[in-house]
This record gives structure tokens, C-alpha cells and sequence, in this order.
């Protein structure tokens, strides 16, 4: 039965069902038949969920009315997962990575619950199975393909999955990968929770990659060639990934300031590297051609196919007889151990032998790890970095002692030798050689 309180007022339902009472405002009723209409729709509601016989068949069958979500497939769950807002774009290499980990559990509910379709009625064992899948016997699709490269240079790359188990740091991004997906989409599928949160993952097995010794330093010094100088020198004055060297255009190189100030690929942070003397000699050295970038080969390579310039250092260290690689107890795979990426480590590492403040180091890196940063931080100056980059050594016996207080001439002539025509340069040399004197300059 419909009435109104007052003419022209709200119209309000009011029925008995199974002994109970249901009273309620018929919402957006204006008229006696709109009302009904309304009402009638309450009342076969509450008959239907009458006929449930438990609380799970309940919210089973009516949770799209009791949340407001609507049906989100699994096919489709990923593409609007990244279409939502977020803090910070990924870089292109991750996505990539996170869209090839989705199919992985794609494939899997294709193959071990072919009716399951939607992402609401994925559930907490669901995901377990999955999980502990990758823990057992490693990715559920052995087959993996990939593109690689943009436009002309395109292809789609097609490797095995190895079998065994996954690492914990692997399985982790799997679990993180499926989880947002499914965080970023609860609203809008009416989930009730996450399937992904609140597994137990097992404690990490992964080795980091290690510093290099000042020996192994030294052999790779000894034994650069134009392929390999490029990257380890930029690598140890930078800490840059291998994608920030390959990829380095001339725009972001001030060589009347000696700044590098470059937005990083993987983590999309602006970081800003006043150049040692040593780094300012390779890149004043480097021969400009009409390529954006300043290592036209070496972007080549690795916008192409980046695999490529990892396999040529590591057969470089390999062949200096430096351990690129180790099987950690418990495991199958051997894992990387040192790598152009360990130059990174390396140049955390001396640099806090050096005294440079962890605040700078931090500012240098630019990168958000717990493994070698707590904290970015933005505070450190220009003249911060300078200074504690000029105590640094690679490669040599000793650093560049500072200038004291008391010898302005000292300062100054350290200050003018950079802006000097290389005529005179030479003209100073050859006068401190005919006054018995050496120079050594320091590469590294």
C-alpha cells in the first residue's frame, strides 16, 4: 500500500512479509502509480532474498545492489586498472612487466576456473592457488611473449619460462601487480575485500647485487673499451641505471655548469649531478654528432633490443674473471650478482667511505629502494653535491685533496684550469715537465 503524508508530498511504501513489517520512502515517485510501481519492485527484492538460504547466498546474489558495483571481467579488468589516476606514471618497462605478470593470472583462471569470469567473483583461495603455484612450480604459462622496441624497429620476443620455483621478490610483484588491479577497480566492481591482501609471503631469498672491490675497480679500469668506458664511467660518477646512460641526450647535459639534471626512467625523479673531473673529461671528450643523445650507439642498442647491451657487460666482466652470477641456497636459477647496475652500490658505497652525508648520496641516486636510500631527499645543494663528488676516487690511489683556507691561489687556479684554451693547458704542462715536475691526472 502507497500514501502521501501531505498533498504534494513524498510518496511512502508500507507492506508485511513473512511477519515484518517494511516501511520506506518510494524515491523519485511523484505520482500514485510511480509509487506502486516502486513498491512493487521493493517487495519482489525482499521475496527473492527471502528464498536464500544463507547469509553467503545472500549477499552473493544481491551484492551488486547492496554495493552499487557492476560486472567487471577479468579480460577487461587490467586496461581499466590503468586507466585510473595515480601518483606517478610507471616507467615503460614496468608496465610492460606488470601487464605480462596480469596475463600470467589470466591464464591461470582461464585454466583452473574457466567459470569464473568476473573480477568480484575472484576469491581469497583463488589467489592463494595461484600464489602458492608460483612458490611451487614458478609462472603458470611457460610460454611468454613480449614486444620489444617501438615503430619500425618493433618485434615481439618469445622466451621459455623456466621451471622451479620463483623467488620471493618475484613472487611479491606478483602478488603487488594483482592486488592493485583489483584495489583500483573494488569501487567501481563492488568488491567487499581484496583476494590478493592478507597472504603470507615467504621470508626473501634474493641476493642484492654487491659493490665492487677496488681491485675488480681497477681491472675494469685497465681494460675498458669504447663499448664498456661509456657506461662504467657514468656509472660509477652517477650511480645511473643502464637505461639513464644508454639514453642520456645532450639537453640534459650543462657542461658550462658541469650539471647533469635528468628525470631517471624508472622512477621518474629529477635529479641533478654536478660533474667530477673525471666525468666533465668523457663528456667534454665525447665527440657531439647530430644524434639527440650523447652515446648514439649505445641508445641504439638499448632502445632496440636492451638485453643486448647486458649480455656485452656481462661478458666483459665474465671475461675479466669477475662472478656475475650466483645460486642462492635453496634455489635452481643462478640470480645476478654484479652487473652495470653494481655501480650503483659501488658509488653508494665509496661514497659514504668518503664522507659525502647520506642526505647527498640520497640526492644523487635519485631512487626510492630501502635497499640503498631510506629517503629521497631534496635538501642537498648543488655545492653539497660538488664538493662530496670531489672527494670521491675510482680507479686511483688517491683522491683530490682540497684546497686549504690559505692558498686562494690554489683555489683560484683550480677554478680558471677548466675555462683555459687547451693551448695553454698544453703551454703549463710543458712548462712544469721542463722544471722536472710529473702531473698525474686522475681519470677516474
Amino acid at each position: 500500500m502507497v500514501r502521501q503524508r501531505r498533498q504534494g508530498g513524498a510518496w511512502y511504501y508500507q507492506f508485511i512479509r513473512g511477519g515484518k513489517a517494511y516501511r520506506g520512502c518510494c524515491e523519485g515517485a511523484t505520482t500514485k502509480r510511480e509509487a506502486e510501481n516502486y513498491e512493487k519492485e521493493i517487495i519482489a527484492t525482499v521475496e527473492s532474498a527471502a528464498k536464500q538460504k544463507t547469509v553467503k547466498a545472500l549477499l552473493d546474489n544481491f551484492r551488486e545492489e547492496l554495493t552499487g558495483g557492476e560486472k567487471i571481467t577479468l579480460n577487461e579488468a587490467f586496461e581499466l586498472a590503468e586507466q585510473k589516476p595515480r601518483s606517478r606514471i610507471p616507467a615503460e618497462k614496468y608496465a610492460a612487466t606488470k601487464r605480462t605478470v596480469w596475463n600470467d593470472f589470466l591464464a591461470f583462471m582461464r585454466g583452473e576456473h574457466p567459470d569464473i569470469e568476473n573480477l568480484i567473483d575472484v576469491t581469497g583461495a583463488h589467489a592463494q592457488e595461484y600464489i602458492a603455484l608460483l612458490q611451487k612450480s614458478g609462472r603458470y604459462e611457460k610460454t611468454v611473449s613480449y614486444s620489444r622496441g617501438a615503430g619500425r624497429g618493433a618485434r615481439t620476443i618469445i622466451t621459455q619460462a623456466a621451471d622451479g620455483a620463483l623467488s620471493a621478490r618475484t613472487v611479491r610483484l606478483h602478488q603487488t601487480v594483482c592486488a592493485e588491479v583489483f584495489t583500483l577497480l573494488a569501487k567501481d566492481a563492488g568488491l567487499q575485500e581484496n583476494p590478493f591482501s592478507g597472504i603470507r609471503m615467504m621470508k626473501s631469498d634474493t641476493e642484492t647485487r654487491e659493490a665492487f672491490t677496488p681491485d675488480e675497480l681497477k681491472t675494469i679500469y685497465d681494460n675498458l673499451d669504447d663499448f664498456t668506458r661509456p657506461l662504467f664511467m657514468m656509472a660509477v660518477w652517477t650511480g645511473f641505471r643502464e637505461g639513464d646512460i644508454c639514453t642520456l641526450k645532450w639537453s640534459e647535459v650543462d657542461l658550462v655548469r658541469r650539471l647533469i639534471t635528468r628525470r631517471t626512467r624508472k622512477t621518474i625523479v629529477e635529479v641533478q649531478i654536478p660533474m667530477s673531473n673525471q666525468l666533465y673529461g668523457l663528456l667534454t671528450a665525447t665527440p657531439r654528432t647530430e644524434s639527440e643523445f650523447v652515446f648514439p650507439k649505445h641508445a641504439e642498442m638499448y632502445l632496440s633490443n636492451p638485453d643486448g647491451v647486458s649480455y656485452r657487460v656481462k661478458r666483459f666482466l665474465e671475461g675479466l674473471g669477475i662472478e656475475t652470477t650466483r645460486i642462492p641456497e635453496g634455489r635452481t636459477r643462478a640470480i645476478s650478482v654484479k652487473d652495470l647496475h653494481s655501480c650503483r652500490h659501488t658509488f653508494c658505497y665509496y661514497a659514504g667511505l668518503a664522507g659525502i652525508p647520506l642526505a647527498v648520496v640520497q640526492s644523487i641516486v635519485g631512487h626510492m629502494s630501502p635497499e640503498m636510500t631510506k629517503h629521497y631527499s631534496a635538501h642537498a645543494s648543488i655545492e653539497d653535491k660538488r664538493r662530496g663528488m670531489e672527494r670521491l676516487s675510482f680507479f686511483t690511489q688517491d683522491a683530490l685533496p682540497e684546497a686549504k683556507a690559505d692558498e686562494p691561489e690554489r683555489i683560484e687556479l683550480r677554478q680558471r684550469i677548466e675555462t683555459l684554451p687547451i693551448d695553454t693547458v698544453r703551454a703549463v704542462l710543458q712548462f712544469l715537465n721542463a722544471q722536472g715536475m710529473t702531473v698525474q691526472m686522475e681519470l677516474f
